[in-house]
């Protein structure tokens, strides 16, 4: 029988283990007190993400609590199953686990899917990294707490042409993804826009191991750019396929990779086959920063999990703690009240900052660039919104 689901009831500073062969249930002591749970769904490999989630949950019962009550986070790893799994999440934890407000999902795909359920129950939600503006589209409780690929679309195309002197560009896309074709458009729009030109646009579907198909019709377009919009694991066979035909523009000069945020991924970086020197892709968050409460997050996330947050653990912190930040300002647990206090959030600065939320409920805030050296990621710049 498929396994489809893995459930994790998280406790204070949990440690999520990665790279074993599965994940186990893990069974917590019951709570003998009262506790206010927040419900947190992960889809995919993301397994890092609920860190930041429990970290802000940390640091709400380290002062006491939520109003004065103590927070539960209650987190769910939708590993290997489709959006429908995530929908069947979201009613669980709203209908028998009774949470105050859910924290996700990642994908845009599933995030889309969920929202209608929260907006039924009337149950605020923050997605962390899903970025396709569609999340939103089911209504005033549904919230995001990443850019919009509307705006990270633009930033690389912008960043292509003026920073680069790009002039044309090929795109490789995963089709029947939301967020894959959306961010593939956002590119390709704005490209244009900025005045380059798209030379090839190819794509495919499923998981296959295989591009020789779409990289040679690229090959004979000779771009500049290859924005390749899939996951870690496309990204890999792309680039090393790439880099063994020669991918080269007409000046014979080798062809530049660029992504966005889903290559911000551990699991590439670590791929000994993707041949990612020197690309460039957008990303949530820098780990070097120099601003003082992301740098303090960076600095607590590393003397607990002994690694480097990624933007994705930095967002999932933010969406926690945006939520606490709106229920204290609301004073209450009163969902609209939640609501009212969250589109009216101003200059929140916690691992990333967010200058407000427009009547979409997507937030104002700026994009990072990174590129990829001596095998590395390395911050390259910072993008304000625009």
């Amino acid at each position: 029988m498929q396994k489809f689901l893995v459930i994790i009831s998280f406790s204070v500073l949990l440690a999520i283990s990665i790279g074993c062969d599965r994940i186990q249930e893990v069974v917590m002591p019951q709570q003998q007190e009262e506790t206010l749970k927040i419900g947190f769904v992960v889809a995919g490999e993301r397994v890092t993400y609920p860190n930041g989630a429990e970290m802000a949950v940390t640091e709400i019962n380290q002062r006491g609590g939520l109003l004065g009550t103590p927070v539960e986070l209650i987190g769910h790893i939708n590993k290997e199953a489709g959006p429908e799994v995530s929908v069947q999440i979201a009613e669980t934890l709203i209908v028998e686990d009774e949470i105050i407000a859910l924290i996700g999902p990642n994908r845009s795909s599933h995030a889309v899917e969920v929202g209608p359920i929260a907006q039924q129950y009337g149950i605020p939600m923050i997605t962390t990294t899903a970025t396709n503006p569609n999340v939103t589209n089911a209504g005033g409780f549904v919230f995001m707490a990443s850019f919009t690929d509307s705006f990270q679309g633009a930033v690389m195309a912008q960043f292509a042409i003026e920073d680069l002197n790009l002039t044309t560009a090929a795109l490789i896309t995963r089709k029947g993804d939301l967020y894959t074709e959306g961010i593939s458009e956002f590119f390709a729009l704005n490209f244009s826009k900025f005045g380059g030109e798209i030379v090839a646009d190819e794509s495919y579907e499923g998981n296959p191991s295989d591009f020789t198909a779409q990289l040679t019709n690229i090959a004979a377009a000779k771009p500049d750019v290859l924005f390749a919009a899939g996951f870690v694991q496309d990204i890999a066979f792309i680039t090393q396929q790439a880099r063994v035909m020669s991918l080269q523009n007409e000046a014979g000069e080798p062809t530049i990779f660029l992504g966005a945020d889903s290559w911000d991924s551990e699991l590439l970086f670590n791929d000994e086959n993707a041949k990612i020197e020197g690309s460039f892709f957008s990303g949530h968050f820098s780990p070097d920063t120099d601003e003082p409460t992301a740098r303090a997050f960076v600095d607590a996330y590393e003397s607990i999990y002994e690694s480097t947050p990624t933007g994705g653990v930095a967002v999932s912190y933010d969406a926690v703690k945006l939520l606490f930040e709106a229920v204290e300002r609301a004073g209450s647990l009163n969902p609209d009240e939640i609501r009212e206090q969250l589109a009216a959030t101003e200059n929140y600065i916690g691992a990333t900052t967010i200058a407000s939320y427009d009547e979409n409920r997507h937030p104002t805030k700026s994009a990072v660039i990174f590129t990829i050296t001596n095998g590395e990621k390395q911050f390259h710049k910072q993008i304000a919104p625009f």
